[in-house]
């Protein structure tokens, strides 16, 4: 037991070192993230000294290729400062942490046997949400980017011009996506390529139809201020709509939270008024089976009430 505390104290360290990793790095700037997209590293900059991220990404080597290059995207995407290596590393410390917290605690509770399940689910979510959260900050900002290009347009500069100008006057995360593709341009990326990639980087139905409208244009011609403004007007009626949408719906929404945390909350209230009242429940078979079969009732519960009241626009 002895032996199992250290692991899993060695291993809570090494967890909370990758998270404060994840979460607390410093800002990369442009070309860092464009080095990480592009795979490429350059020989002739000055070798950076030995940190805990130098480790990590030593360890992150021993990864699956396969596995670490299907993340590599969705962490670029989501804003997390992390390569796939990195990340599964991260995660394999976590699952290792929590199955032997899970064996240190066994003898206390047999339900601690979830916890390397979420060992293994709550790196995934994390990343799900982060990449959420970058997509609808993405899609809020695009209008007034639309705005500024139409207007740079119409006051004569071109387009690569105008795209200058927004990734200066707005604010992350579409300023730095820009600034990618203007810097794709730069080192001999066409045009049509450089926006494609922008599109294939954030999974916006409203940036895709602004790249091909774009695209559009480049190869017909027309007024592409007028068609930047018509879609302005689009993307401006879809999110006052969206917040009519998600203003109604705010009552099923509580619904779901309040519906799924009530058992939790009474389990915690009658544990700490009678604690020996749920021990028949948590200390037999079909306890346990009851338990489990709650939990998922809820899970499915909650993730239908959830479908319901997200109505997409």
């Amino acid at each position: 037991m002895t032996a199992i505390a250290i692991l899993a104290s060695s291993a809570g360290f090494l967890v909370v070192l990758f998270l404060f990793l994840a979460t607390n790095s410093p800002e990369e700037n442009i070309e860092s993230k464009i080095k990480r997209l592009t795979a490429e590293k350059d020989s002739t900059l000055p070798k950076e000294k030995p940190s805990w991220k130098n480790y990590v990404t030593l360890l992150a080597r021993f990864t699956p290729k396969k596995w670490a290059k299907q993340l590599d995207l969705a962490l670029l995407h989501s804003g997390i400062p992390l390569n796939g290596g990195e990340f599964i590393v991260m995660q394999c410390f976590l699952l290792i942490f929590l199955s032997l917290l899970a064996l240190m605690l066994a003898p206390l509770n047999k339900l601690i046997v979830i916890l390397p399940i979420l060992g293994i689910i709550f790196p995934r979510l994390y990343l799900s949400h982060c990449l959420n959260v970058k997509t609808r900050r993405f899609n809020n900002q695009l209008a007034d980017v639309l705005l500024i290009l139409a207007n740079s347009l119409k006051a004569g500069f071109s387009l690569l011009q105008s795209m200058e100008m927004a990734s200066q006057e707005m604010p992350d995360p579409i300023s730095s996506e820009i600034k990618i593709t203007l810097r794709e341009m730069t080192y001999g990326e066409s045009t049509e390529n450089a926006l494609l990639n922008f599109s294939q980087r954030i999974k916006s139905k409203d940036l895709e139809l602004m790249v091909t409208a774009i695209l559009i244009q480049r190869q017909i011609g027309g007024n592409l201020a007028e068609i930047l403004l018509s879609i302005h007007g689009t993307i401006q009626d879809r999110l006052r709509i969206q917040a009519e949408v998600k203003s109604l719906t705010a009552q099923g929404r509580l619904s779901g939270y309040i519906i799924a945390f009530i058992p939790f909350g009474m389990a915690m209230i009658i544990g700490i008024i009678q604690p020996d009242y749920l021990g028949k429940l948590i200390h037999s078979s079909v306890g346990m089976f009851l338990i489990v079969a709650g939990i998922i009732s809820q899970i499915i519960g909650f993730l239908a009430i959830n479908k319901i009241v997200n109505i997409k626009i």
